[in-house]
């Protein structure tokens, strides 16, 4: 049988075999895979639909790709120059980051 599963997935199908065994762990990996690709496929056949309706536009994908990347700069800042571990890193600089967007839109 071939593994696409193994060459897909790497260690996490080798978890899949030893939770499962050969057999079904095989059978799961290719079942994941099967589902991805209708995920996709899926998701592709209804785009028009998702970028019509989900109410999201430029404004708030703007907005949303602001945040991660102030976040992300203060991140490196705490984690590379102050030596903050990475959960309270990530915590404080996206604290800090929607306390600046709050002060943006509400004070402005």
């Amino acid at each position: 049988m071939v593994d696409l599963a193994s060459m897909l997935f790497g260690d996490f199908q080798d978890s899949i075999v030893a939770t499962f065994g050969d057999t079904i762990g095989w059978v799961v990996g290719h079942a994941l895979i099967v589902g991805l690709v209708a995920l996709v496929w899926y998701t592709w056949i209804g785009r028009e639909h998702i970028r019509t309706q989900s109410g999201w536009g430029m404004p708030e994908i703007r907005d949303a790709a602001t945040i991660i990347a102030v976040t992300m700069a203060q991140y490196i800042v705490y984690t590379s120059n102050l030596d903050y571990p990475d959960g309270p890193a990530l915590a404080v600089a996206f604290s800090a980051t929607m306390f600046a967007r709050w002060c943006v839109n509400v004070l402005n």
